[in-house]
Parts: C-alpha cells; sequence; structure tokens
C-alpha cells in the first residue's frame, strides 16, 4: 500500500508545474551564485599563493643584516580554503585573510573583508548557501503545505478513509515520494556543482567525503521540512492556515532564530574591546602571572642565572650574545602571556557558538549552518588550528634568528650579521588541514541537533496521521 502512494506522490509532484517552474528559478540562481563562488574561491586562493610566495621571496633576499632585525621583517602566512567553502564560505568574509608573524607578540587576523563593505552591500548579500539553506525550504513548504488538506478539501480524504487506508502509510508514503521527486529535480544542480569543482580545484579522498556529507547533512534538513509540512497540512483543518503556520515556522527557523542566538551570546559572553584586549597582554607581561614577578625582577634573576652557568662576573664576558639570549627569555614569558589571552578570547567565540544553539528550538536551520561551515572548514575550530599551526611557525623561525644572533655576538655586542643563505634556511610555511574527523568533532553539537529535529518532524508527522480525520 505504502509503495502505490509514493509512487503516486512522486508522480504527481513531478507533474505540478509548480515544482517546474521554482525548481527551475532557484536552479539558475543555484548555479548563478555557485559560478560567482567558485570563481572567488579561485581567485582568493591564487592571490593568497602569489603573495605568500612573493612575501617568502622577499624574506629570502634580504640584505646583510643582524638577524634579529631580519625577524622583524616578518613574515606572512594565509589560511588554505577547501574546494567545500565553494558552498558556503562561513566565517571567512569576517575572521581576516592573512596573519602577519613577527618577533615579540602574535597578532590577530588581519584584512577582513567584511570592514570593507558598506552597511548596505553586508544586508544585500546573498550566497549559495543561502539558497540551499533558505530558499530551497521554502520551495518545498510552496509545493506541500497542502498535500494532506487539499485532499481533505477535496473530499478525496473521505473515500481514502472509507476504503479503510492506513492513515500513517498515508502520511509517510508522501513523505518518501515528494523527498523522491525533490531528489530527481534537485540533481541536476548538485552534478553540475560537482563537475564545476572538479574542474577548477584539485579534489582528494577528504574533500569528497566532506561533501557527501553536507549532502547528508542538507537531505535531512529538507525531510525534516517535508515532514513538517505534511504534518501541519493533515493537523489543521485548511490549506491557509496551514501556509500560514509553514511559513511562521520558515521565518523563525532561518531568519530569526539565528539573530536571536547571536543577541544572546552577544549579551551572555561580553568580550573584550581590542584596546582592553592588548593592554591586559602588557599588564601581564610587565607584573608577571601568579606571582612571577615583575618584569625587572624576572630579568634580574634571569641575568643572574646565565652568569652562574658561564661561570662568569659580567654580561660582558659571555661566549655568547647576551642581547639575544635575554630577548628569547623575555618572548618565552611574552608567548607564554599571548597564548593565555588569545584562548581566553577564543574560549569565548566557542561560549558565545554554543549559547547560539539555545535558538535551534525555532528551527533547524542554526544547526545545518554550522555543520555546513564545520564541513568547508570555515568555523571557528579550523580557524583555530590554523593560528596554533601558524603560532608554532612563528616560535620556529624566530627562534632561529635568535640562535644566529646569540652565536654570532658575545657579552652585550650587537655586531652579529646574518645573509641571504641564512634567510633561506628558515623552511617555508607548510599547513596542512585537518582531516574528516576533526570536523566531525566540531560539529557534534550540531549533528545532534539535527539529528533531533528529524526525530521530532517524524513524531509530529506520526502523531498528525493518529488524529488524521476526514
Amino acid at each position: 500500500m505504502i509503495a502505490a502512494i509514493v509512487h503516486k506522490e512522486f508522480t504527481s509532484t513531478l507533474r505540478d508545474g509548480r515544482l517546474l517552474t521554482l525548481g527551475c528559478a532557484l536552479l539558475v540562481l543555484f548555479i548563478g551564485f555557485f559560478l560567482a563562488s567558485t570563481f572567488e574561491l579561485q581567485q582568493l586562493r591564487q592571490e593568497k599563493d602569489s603573495v605568500g610566495i612573493t612575501a617568502k621571496a622577499q624574506w629570502n633576499t634580504q640584505s646583510v643584516k643582524n638577524p634579529h632585525a631580519a625577524a622583524h621583517y616578518g613574515i606572512y602566512v594565509f589560511k588554505p580554503d577547501s574546494p567545500v567553502a565553494a558552498l558556503d564560505p562561513g566565517l571567512r568574509p569576517f575572521i581576516g585573510q592573512s596573519l602577519w608573524l613577527e618577533p615579540h607578540k602574535r597578532n590577530l587576523m588581519r584584512f577582513n573583508p567584511s570592514e570593507d563593505q558598506i552597511l548596505a552591500n553586508r544586508f544585500g548579500q546573498a550566497s549559495t548557501s543561502f539558497v540551499l539553506y533558505a530558499l530551497l525550504p521554502l520551495l518545498i513548504l510552496a509545493l506541500t503545505f497542502n498535500s494532506v488538506s487539499q485532499e481533505r478539501e477535496r473530499g478525496t480524504l473521505r473515500m481514502l478513509h472509507s476504503l479503510g487506508l492506513n492513515a500513517k502509510a498515508l502520511v509517510f508514503g508522501k513523505l518518501l515520494g515528494l523527498l523522491a521527486a525533490f531528489t530527481l529535480v534537485l540533481s541536476p544542480a548538485l552534478l553540475i556543482a560537482l563537475m564545476l569543482l572538479q574542474q577548477r580545484f584539485t579534489l582528494n579522498a577528504d574533500d569528497v567525503l566532506r561533501l557527501m556529507l553536507l549532502l547528508t547533512a542538507f537531505l535531512i534538513y529538507y525531510s525534516i521540512f517535508v515532514a513538517v509540512a505534511i504534518a501541519a497540512s493533515a493537523y489543521f483543518k485548511t490549506s491557509r492556515v496551514t501556509l500560514f503556520f509553514l511559513l511562521a515556522f520558515w521565518l523563525g527557523g532561518v531568519f530569526i532564530a539565528p539573530r536571536l542566538g547571536a543577541v544572546a551570546a552577544q549579551t551572555l559572553i561580553a568580550l573584550p574591546s581590542t584596546q582592553q584586549f592588548w593592554a591586559d597582554i602588557k599588564e601581564d607581561i610587565e607584573h608577571g602571572l601568579n606571582n612571577d614577578g615583575s618584569q625587572e625582577q624576572r630579568v634580574k634573576a634571569f641575568e643572574a642565572k646565565i652568569l652562574q652557568q658561564y661561570n662568569v662576573s659580567r654580561k660582558e664576558d659571555l661566549p655568547v650574545g647576551f642581547v639575544s639570549l635575554n630577548r628569547q627569555f623575555n618572548d618565552g614569558y611574552s608567548s607564554r602571556v599571548h597564548a593565555l589571552h588569545f584562548d581566553q578570547l577564543r574560549d569565548k567565540f566557542s561560549q558565545q557558538q554554543q549559547l547560539t544553539h539555545l535558538a535551534s528550538w525555532l528551527g533547524p536551520s542554526l544547526a545545518v549552518r554550522s555543520i555546513a561551515m564545520s564541513l568547508a572548514g570555515m568555523d571557528l575550530a579550523h580557524q583555530r588550528h590554523f593560528e596554533d599551526a601558524a603560532e608554532e611557525y612563528r616560535h620556529y623561525f624566530i627562534n632561529l634568528t635568535e640562535d644566529l644572533d646569540r652565536e654570532r655576538s658575545h657579552g652585550t655586542e650587537r655586531t652579529a650579521k646574518g645573509e641571504e643563505a641564512d634567510w633561506r634556511s628558515v623552511k617555508d610555511f607548510e599547513y596542512t588541514a585537518p582531516n574528516l574527523s576533526f570536523a566531525l568533532q566540531a560539529a557534534q553539537l550540531d549533528l545532534l541537533v539535527l539529528l533531533l529535529w528529524l526525530a521530532i518532524a517524524l513524531i509530529l508527522l506520526n502523531l498528525s496521521a493518529k488524529r488524521l480525520t476526514p
């Protein structure tokens, strides 16, 4: 029986002119946004590669100078973007494009694209992800809001009821039939997207798995809307009331919930201003952490330790450069303070992200958007992984230049010199993005929320079948 219902719903949906018209319109929108997104991502990756190569070449070709002076020239590094980011740019427009590595301090990401946009452009932005999480659910609701109520209004539901048709088989058959029809109509867009990605980027096994899981997440997301729409159509007496309810559900889940979550997070978890952030770091460096003593006290104790270690009474008699040793000691403590404050700041970002899930009860949109960002590698967890790798590289090349300075100086001299061969000995920054398991761990709460919404939708569908009356 249920197979016949699935077949009937599948064929009737495909014959419906609304699906063809709206589906083609959304297909054109999707392809247009996706072409623009892939072009932007491809251009951005080329620019990052080009600037990165140029910056490293400039580092390598520095003139003869003091190694520490060379370190102050600094190195720019860039986070590579996954091809999956063409489907969802995630946090990329808001977190900066490059990271400058220099001695003595750890920097925040620079060149935030959103800062270059006027306010009107920010509100007018649309993307491939917007079509996927906002417009496609609206298409689903437009085609399914009257899936049961229309049959009640036409009298066919009474006929089916008189024939002894099982209500649960009816609603779940409609669910499967509608999902099959939507999948068939939307499959060309997915095939075109995959072809474009293969043409413009090199996809590895991890990228393919991320794309498959992202597709699965969106199929679950759309199944939730179909199930809720059929349940509402079966519960409410008229198609008009059903449509109003589903539009409210769509607006609440897609637009209101993310904003309520963001407001709640900003209200409950306050972030320090930029000025306060750097002022706190400076304060802790000068006065010390956990009774470590002030910077002056720490330096005096370190000097005494070095003199005792080399068995000399004056800094000038040291066989190595004391200036470099002292810098490394101070930079080590500074890095410890920076790490503490950066971790506290990023922990607050993570807490804000978790608080946004309090608004997920209004709809599954927030969960699927977070999953998409994680699978695209454009979320907070992936950004933090990159910044930690960049900080490790900063320690490497700064310590290397300090070693050159220390070994080529004596006492308090500052006569050490380095040349091009020394600068070229600094290896390139090679960042390896985390694998799929890292993304799944970062998105585990969102996956749980999405599956919970699916369970709720199916429960509502089952309850509507029990209360279904002609």
